[in-house]
């Protein structure tokens, strides 16, 4: 059945006044135009006036707003977003009438502190102490996962793993975009039309048990850790909910990580047993013990490398294929000779080229958050001379011309270019996310096995050999000179 809303039009030149109820906010409907603030009818009681409805007809967005004035100065402050049975006036009312009664001097008619700051510090005082699993999954999330003892977040890819495990296997997990700024770190931000408090509402828990579940259930959909108190989990809780259903080992690692994550971030951020640290770190010596023939599919390519013979063919498909995959082809010849890995290389700029080498920068590198590392240098060989001049081709190809103008060394072939935003060609939509496509129609041409991984493991198989044949025409040269006798 479709569903008609009513279109209430509006003179935009007029103020615009709307009744105080969900009712007459979830019918408010208008096709197009600015952004508009409606003042409410019938609201007698002082600790509503100032509240308005700020509405979007883009967006669609209906969001509470109290504007207010403090020293003098207007303000205005953003309550959160109108979402049916779940956040509308009831629930905006209650929330008025105490920091009204904490804040407001009636008898000056005035407030005696910003409510913006007052309703800041109130909840993160609130948010504390004794947080649930999930109440704390929640701030974790809208954090985007920080480093712990260090600046900035995890990466884009950790986010993801530690976010599916905590609170996806669920179409909330869909609203979430996971992206990376100029640094590595990952980043997360909502799809447009919603915030934070309106997203949690819009998702309640679901309180399953997840023994009785045929399919994964993340910790916060849980009807056993998601609610419990952080300073109540054990270890015995932990292994208990690992050992609920049955799991791969790889599974139940990751989502140990993630609960290490989760518990490392309410101790030491959330500050949730104060200013002293647990003894006991229920997430830490938990074993999960592994069969001897458990391995996941990709890795039986772990210890497999490419003989001199394949090695060529590859060469050859790279060069075939460099018409269809634009830039990738070009990129996977990179990787063969060379360390880098594939993520990584994707992430490569134009202005890492230098003379004699390619900067290998320290913010895209695998494990930076482990440890001190540094900026490297990789140095120009025949093998990625080669490489680096079949990539010039393509910036050269006509109708490439444009891809110029982009700041990734590998660009998409999939930019949109009728984007009007100046930021769109510097970010990462911009670039190539992986090689997949290219590495699919390589394999259309070889007739052997293996996987983009192998192309690393080959690099290394080769260099240990190489150093190995050296070593050896060394020592038969030391040999040699024993032998001689000693000249006076």
């Amino acid at each position: 059945m479709k569903v008609v809303k009513k279109v209430i039009k509006v003179d935009q030149e007029l103020t615009t006044e709307i009744a105080f109820n969900d009712k007459a906010i979830d019918d408010l409907y208008i096709e197009s135009g600015p952004r508009k603030d409606f003042k409410f009818r019938n609201t007698k009681v002082s600790y509503l006036n100032g509240l308005r409805l700020r509405y979007s007809p883009l967006t669609q967005n209906k969001i509470f707003t109290l504007f207010y004035k403090f020293r003098k100065k207007s303000k205005k402050l953003p309550l959160g977003n109108f979402i049916l049975d779940h956040y509308g006036t009831l629930e905006v009312s209650e929330e008025l009438l105490e920091l009204y009664k904490k804040y407001y001097d009636r008898k000056k008619g005035l407030w005696r502190h910003n409510p913006q700051e007052q309703l800041i510090t109130q909840r993160q005082l609130e948010e504390s102490q004794e947080l649930s699993a999930r109440e704390v999954i929640k701030r974790l999330v809208e954090a985007q996962f920080p480093r712990k003892g260090k600046l900035g977040r995890i990466a884009k890819g950790t986010q993801r793993t530690y976010a599916r495990f905590l609170m996806g296997y669920h179409k909330r997990f869909d609203e979430l975009i996971f992206d990376e700024d100029e640094k590595g770190y990952g980043t997360i931000r909502l799809k447009k039309g919603l915030d934070w408090k309106a997203f949690w509402a819009k998702y309640p828990p679901e309180n399953r048990d997840p023994k009785d579940s045929d399919t994964e259930i993340s910790v916060y959909d849980t009807n056993n850790i998601g609610p419990s108190i952080v300073d109540n989990l054990t270890k015995g809780v932990i292994e208990k909910y690992l050992e609920c259903r049955k799991r791969p080992p790889g599974t139940k690692e990751n989502i140990l990580d993630s609960l290490q994550c989760l518990y490392s971030y309410a101790v030491n951020k959330l500050k949730c047993f104060g200013d002293n640290t647990p003894p006991i770190n229920p997430t830490q010596n938990i074993e999960i013990l592994k069969d001897d023939e458990s391995r996941y599919k990709g890795s039986k390519w772990n210890e497999v490398s490419f003989d001199d013979n394949q090695i060529a063919l590859l060469d050859r498909a790279f060069i075939k294929i460099a018409r269809k995959k634009p830039f990738q082809s070009e990129g996977l010849m990179l990787l063969s000779c060379t360390d880098i890995r594939p993520e990584e290389l994707v992430k490569f700029k134009k202005s890492d080229l230098k003379d004699g080498y390619i900067l290998f920068r320290k913010e895209i590198k695998k494990g930076r958050s482990k440890g001190k590392v540094e900026d490297t240098k990789v140095y120009y060989t025949p093998s990625i001379t080669k490489a680096l001049d079949r990539l010039h081709r393509q910036y050269c190809r006509r109708g490439h011309e444009k891809y110029r103008f982009i700041p990734w060394l590998f660009p998409s072939d999939r930019i949109d270019w009728g984007n009007p935003d100046t930021k769109y060609r510097q970010s990462n939509k911009t670039r190539l996310q992986n090689f997949r496509g290219a590495w699919e129609e390589v394999r259309k041409l070889i007739k052997f096995e293996g996987s983009i991984k192998t192309l690393r493991k080959t690099y290394f198989t080769q260099k240990v050999e190489l150093e190995i044949k050296n070593a050896q025409e060394l020592s038969q040269v030391i040999e040699f000179k024993r032998k001689q006798p000693i000249r006076n």
